[in-house]
């Protein structure tokens, strides 16, 4: 390549947004593993940004009053029991937040469909921890910096510590689906949330779209002079130097990421479909929310996912606004009107498009808030937290590992403030999610390399 057609390709890089953020990059070894079976499946994974406070998402309602005594009378952040929306689990009843109620979502009559599932605190774990004087005994089980937001983040999303790179375990699942997805034209892998680390892969890369619109070439137009430029850079990309890996890998990563584009942009911009149109309506008008927008997007490629020729797909869509140091109650009802309100929509359009059993959605966050607030009527970093997973083939109705016995300073609590060590690990929830994918199991072991520490891999929470 002579140095005018390299300053060519390399100054066309920064044109194209959505090719360079979401590069289709295969450039490696692929797995030898295939998913197993036929047809059509995908994860969508909710990540709550700032650490949710999931002690009152799902709140005891036999037990209401170990709960009452340090979060309403001592805290000021408790919500009160009529207003609870009771559910049925492990032979007790307990309550969901008031906005998975019918007068916001209703998504707690999916519980009582059985197409939804608690998790109960889970968190980050390396290996067991049976209590908190192993916690404080043995630290070489505690998972790195904890409490930390970052950390916590990247360790939900799957991130090695240890590795040469930063990849998630969404995009390490992708790695491992490269067979099954053969001759897909966008990746297995979709953020609508930017860059993540759940996403990123070893010989994978995802690609990144916005929670609105479409994907193309950044300053692309339908002038004689735009066409042209990009007819060039094409030949460029077709004509890579021969013999030079280097790059013929630059030039086939930048074609299938302009081959992305191409597939997903008529996608994203064209009509909302009417599925999709009503199941995001309620009360007479369209759900305009962020994370609302984002899960739009999901339901548009996976509605379109026969052209796009994906057999299996991971989406990240987000919510930031979780860190809820100071008037804790009232800010996370806002997010959970909206949240909830989204992810039932969101499940609907699926029920209508006869899909339900083919998709997922769970939620993730940093971690739990403390059990005991603070004197701002707010809940500060902990750890175990109560997840949610929607879907058709989800073993609903029930919850998945023990709630926490609620005690501060107890067994459970790493503390004194209520930060209760996790029964159910991070590696647990995505092995049982890759099995129910059709992964193999010396893939899901790849994928997740601390799942070998655990007695039970999968959960038993998708059919």
């Amino acid at each position: 390549m002579n140095t005018s057609r390299r300053k060519f390709l390399t100054s066309s890089s920064a044109l194209t947004a959505s090719a360079v953020a979401g590069s289709l990059g295969t450039w490696g070894v692929e797995s030898a593993s295939a998913a197993v079976g036929s047809g059509y499946r995908a994860m969508v994974c909710v990540f709550l940004f700032g650490g949710s406070d999931s002690n009152n998402m799902i709140i005891p309602f036999t037990d209401y009053g170990a709960y009452s005594a340090v979060r309403t009378t001592a805290s000021n952040i408790g919500i009160p029991q009529a207003n609870l929306v009771q559910f049925p689990a492990a032979g007790k009843t307990y309550g969901f937040h008031p906005s998975f109620g019918p007068a916001v979502s209703n998504l707690a009559s999916l519980y009582t469909a059985g197409k939804m599932a608690v998790l109960a605190n889970a968190g980050t774990l390396i290996a067991p921890i049976a209590n908190k004087a192993q916690y404080q005994s043995t630290p070489s089980l505690r998972p790195p910096n904890l409490f930390s937001h970052s950390d916590q983040e990247d360790q939900w999303s799957g991130l090695i510590p240890t590795a040469p790179t930063r990849t998630g375990w969404g995009g390490r699942m992708s790695d491992k689906l490269l067979t099954v997805n053969a001759g897909g034209l966008i990746p297995a892998a979709v953020s609508v949330s930017g860059s993540q680390v759940f996403t990123n892969g070893i010989t994978t890369a995802p690609l990144v779209i916005p929670q609105n619109g479409g994907v193309a070439v950044s300053g692309q137009a339908t002038d004689a002079v735009s066409v042209a430029r990009y007819n060039a850079l094409v030949s460029l990309l077709n004509n890579a130097t021969p013999g030079n890996q280097v790059v013929q890998g630059a030039a086939g990563v930048m074609s299938k990421a302009l081959t992305a584009n191409n597939t997903a942009n008529p996608i994203l911009t064209a009509t909302l479909p009417p599925a999709i149109q009503t199941a995001f309506t309620v009360n007479g008008t369209l759900l305009n929310t962020g994370i609302a927008q984002q899960l739009r997007q999901v339901a548009r490629l996976i509605d379109r996912s026969a052209e796009t020729g994906v057999k299996r797909q991971l989406f990240f869509v987000s919510m930031g606004g979780y860190d809820t140091h100071s008037a804790t109650v009232a800010t996370q009802t806002t997010l959970f009107n909206q949240l909830f309100t989204a992810m039932k929509a969101f499940y609907d359009y699926t029920a209508a498009a006869g899909i339900s059993n083919d998709v997922v959605q769970f939620t993730m966050s940093d971690f739990n808030r403390t059990f005991i607030g603070n004197a701002a009527a707010g809940v500060d970093h902990a750890w175990g937290s109560h997840q949610i997973v929607v879907g058709g083939s989800v073993k609903g109705g029930s919850m998945y590992g023990t709630f926490p016995d609620l005690i501060t300073n107890g067994t459970m609590d790493s503390g004194n403030n209520g930060a209760w060590i996790p029964g159910m690990a991070v590696d647990q929830i995505g092995a049982t999610l890759g099995k129910w994918f059709g992964m193999p199991g010396s893939d899901i072991s790849q994928v997740f390399p601390n799942l070998g520490n655990f007695a039970t891999p999968d959960l038993g929470f998708m059919a």
